[in-house]
């Protein structure tokens, strides 16, 4: 429905979905679409996607479907580009008033497989996805991992990747859309002492030649803060296109 359709339909009195059902053209599509959202919240995604791109606030708008604490905020580090092992799978979940945070981290490669156990503990078939980019990084890098070691895991859930939300908007009013960026401008956060992604194959090798622990600690800081900011910047996005 264009917005033109839209002011005719609004003073003719439809002015809700529930309204249109009683419209002659548009109320079998309206009843479609409301007994999708009150039996499979995947179709809404489905059904919301082919009409406009995953960036559209009406997307972030359908997160509203699912509870809490159905959220599983991730991100990942790993060693380099793909086909190289991931050495820590962040995990951040809401419960009441609070985020609580798992961090699985690799002490050493042969620990990969226990760690993407320890990841896959936390998902089920309700659960939706919070990344930053993690529709084109990390969900895929996860799925070669287990396919690598011929793990099972499905990772079809629904996904709400905030790098493309963020750039819908406040692409015009930053210099960029990285994470830190954003951190800064929108949080007032700036990080001391942050290791960049790009160092942390380096931290990690310096770490499996000394089994010196103090080049893990920054990179353990770093994904936390990682996953918090992602948290904040998903209410941040709610609050500004309510």
């Amino acid at each position: 429905i264009g917005g033109a359709r839209e002011y005719f339909l609004k003073k003719e009195g439809y002015r809700t979905i529930e309204d249109l059902r009683r419209h002659p053209r548009f109320g079998p599509e309206s009843t479609r679409f409301l007994e999708t959202i009150n039996s499979n919240r995947n179709e809404v995604i489905n059904w919301i996607g082919r009409w406009f791109p995953k960036s559209h606030p009406l997307m972030l708008c359908a997160s509203g479907l699912w509870k809490k604490e159905d959220f599983i905020i991730l991100d990942i580090e790993t060693m380099g580009f793909f086909s190289r092992p991931i050495i820590l799978l962040g995990v951040a979940q809401v419960s009441a008033n609070y985020i609580s945070t798992h961090q699985y981290f690799l002490q050493n490669i042969k620990e990969e497989v226990a760690a993407l156990r320890g990841f896959l503990s936390h998902i089920n078939k309700n659960n939706v996805f919070l990344t930053f980019n993690g529709r084109t990084f990390d969900i895929p890098y996860i799925e070669e991992r287990l396919a690598y070691y011929r793990m099972k895991g499905e990772l079809g859930n629904p996904h709400f990747d905030m790098l493309h939300f963020s750039r819908r908007a406040w692409k015009k009013e930053l210099p960029n859309c990285r994470l830190t960026t954003l951190e800064k401008y929108l949080f007032g956060i700036e990080r001391e002492d942050d290791v960049p992604s790009a160092l942390v194959p380096e931290f990690y090798e310096t770490y499996l030649r000394s089994k010196n622990i103090g080049p893990l600690i920054p990179i353990i800081e770093h994904n936390q803060q990682d996953l918090i900011t992602l948290a904040n910047i998903f209410s941040r996005l709610h609050k500004e296109w309510q």
